[in-house]
């Protein structure tokens, strides 16, 4: 009854702009063509997980059928997946509702005893899903009454492959930092390709890395006859795998639900488990996952992403401090690869009691073939890189903080600096703030163009592009602090005092001999012109 390997289940929107709906196997052929622009059920938090699940599956597949590349019809992947499950003729672990409770479904584990645990029933395929939102605020609840197939099978890997802690009995998943945590992407794209060849460059980079990845984790994993699909294990939640049943490439469960038909509709039951379904809690999420840079200090552990998601500072040390992190599998090109590539970051927020704190994704960075080599081809070139960020940082700083201070000076009516008290910037930091971070957002979106533009080029240019960001900041700061001026208390008699020692104060932070733009007078020359005619 509704079966993955053979009914038209998936929905996808073509690139030709036609939608179409395939099998598992068809999705695949689809996929490795390329063809698919996208899937219009898959809601954008289970972007990473459908796509982690492909290409996991795929690699389960592939190697245990010792073929190193994917096929590119849909015959060959069903072949190859029922190989996978040769134990199970009637493609039980492929159907999305089996009568037998003793047999395996897809992504629900068997339960031997049947299901008198299984008390809890949930109708839509939402209710299912990973997301628990404080005030219902990030995804509405219980709005899928009418829901295709397609929306519980995502719903189903969502759940099942990135959930965290959600209370007594209700354990996450082993690819976490703690159940308060998340599973989060970071990885690389080609940049003229769509979502299939997305996942065809990782189905090609995990095989390749795959004997690394068993040298990695030697202590954990099985090399040939590991488990890897972990919901056909029958489960009674009373006791836990180890990591050393397992494959590399594992795809988990991490809580027992089956669904069944009510009517004409599907439902889902739910039990409880009394001990995680995989015993990793000492590895803290540092399972070699392809997606998941590594924390490195007092112990490795994977990232947990806060609610500050993928902003630039945060991405920049990701990517470019290998002092502080393992950088994900999936960030690796091959030295001599020609190609442009698309940063791939996602990942939900974790919070205290399964909560969650926003999704976050970036998909906009565009890398060049010489930046991206450097970065992740194992390029000498990477520490020039991570200095030329550092100092591109520490600009954004320096234009904020000048924000900051004169926005404080305004605040004040124009007081001179040295006789700012603590008051007047308590006083004016909930003024400075939105400025602040409208600044920060625009640094955001230009941060990794501009660090590419200085990158590989001759000095003269390098200064040429340095010059070009920071009088980039440095205008918008100036706007920024103008509109700010005219919002902020201050009394009326003061308030021409206030802006024009307000604007003075913002360029004397910027110039002044400890300021990171000391060596660039040049830059302030338009500023300046401007401020004089404005005073």
């Amino acid at each position: 009854m509704v079966n993955l390997l053979t009914e038209r289940l998936i929905r996808f929107r073509a690139v030709d702009g036609s939608e179409t709906i395939e099998s598992l196997p068809g999705v695949y052929e689809a996929m490795v063509t390329d063809r698919v622009e996208s899937f219009p059920a898959l809601r954008p938090h289970q972007r990473h997980a459908w796509h982690a699940f492909l290409a996991q599956l795929a690699v389960l597949s592939l190697t245990r059928a010792g073929r190193p590349e994917p096929p590119r019809l849909a015959d060959e992947w069903r072949q190859l997946l029922r190989e996978l499950t040769a134990d199970f003729p009637d493609d039980e672990p492929w159907r999305l509702v089996v009568q037998d409770p003793s047999r395996p479904a897809f992504m629900q584990c068997p339960a031997p005893s049947g299901l008198s645990e299984y008390k809890k029933s949930l109708n839509t395929p939402d209710d299912l899903d990973l997301l628990v939102t404080s005030k219902n605020h990030d995804l509405k609840s219980s709005i899928a009454a009418d829901a295709e197939v397609d929306d519980w099978i995502f719903s189903l890997v969502s759940l099942q492959t990135m959930s965290g802690y959600a209370g007594r009995y209700n354990y996450g998943i082993a690819r976490m930092n703690g159940g308060w945590s998340s599973r989060p992407c970071l990885g690389l794209a080609p940049a003229d390709g769509g979502v299939g060849a997305h996942l065809v460059h990782d189905i090609r980079q995990m095989i390749e890395q795959r004997s690394k990845v068993l040298d990695w984790y030697e202590e954990y994993y099985s090399p040939e006859d590991g488990i890897g699909l972990v919901w056909l294990e029958p489960w009674d939640g009373t006791y836990s795998l180890k990591l050393t049943d397992l494959d590399p490439y594992f795809i988990e469960i991490c809580r027992r639900v089956r669904l069944m038909r009510r009517g004409d509709r599907i439902i889902a039951r739910t039990a409880t488990s009394k001990t995680r379904r995989i015993a990793a809690a000492e590895a803290k999420g540092d399972l070699g996952d392809h997606w998941t840079p590594v924390t490195v200090g007092d112990e490795t552990k994977a990232l947990s992403v806060t609610d500050a998601g993928f902003r630039y500072d945060r991405l920049a040390k990701l990517i470019l401090d290998q002092s502080a992190y393992l950088p994900a599998p999936a960030l690796s090109v091959g030295s001599s690869e020609g190609d442009s590539w698309r940063l791939v970051a996602r990942a939900v927020a974790g919070g205290k009691g399964g909560k969650t704190k926003g999704y976050h994704e970036r998909a906009e960075i565009v890398l060049a073939p010489r930046v991206a080599r450097s970065l992740f081809g194992g390029s000498e070139d990477r520490r020039t890189l991570e200095e030329l960020a550092q100092v591109q940082l520490a600009e954004v700083k320096e234009v904020i903080s000048a924000l900051r201070f004169g926005i404080v000076i305004a605040a004040s009516g124009g007081k001179e600096a040295e006789a700012l008290e603590r008051a007047d910037w308590e006083r004016a930091a909930p003024y400075a703030a939105p400025y602040a971070r409208r600044l920060d957002s625009l640094a955001d979106a230009h941060f990794f163009e501009a660090l590419q533009a200085r990158f590989g080029v001759p000095e003269e240019a390098r200064a040429a592009a340095r010059r070009n960001f920071a009088r980039h900041l440095i205008q918008h700061g100036d706007a920024l602090l103008r509109e700010a001026i005219s919002t902020v208390p201050c009394p009326a008699i003061r308030r021409y005092r206030a802006e024009a020692r307000a604007r003075s104060a913002f360029y004397w932070r910027l110039r002044r001999a400890e300021s990171v733009f000391s060596d660039q007078p040049d830059i302030f020359e338009t500023g300046r012109r401007e401020q004089s005619h404005d005073t």
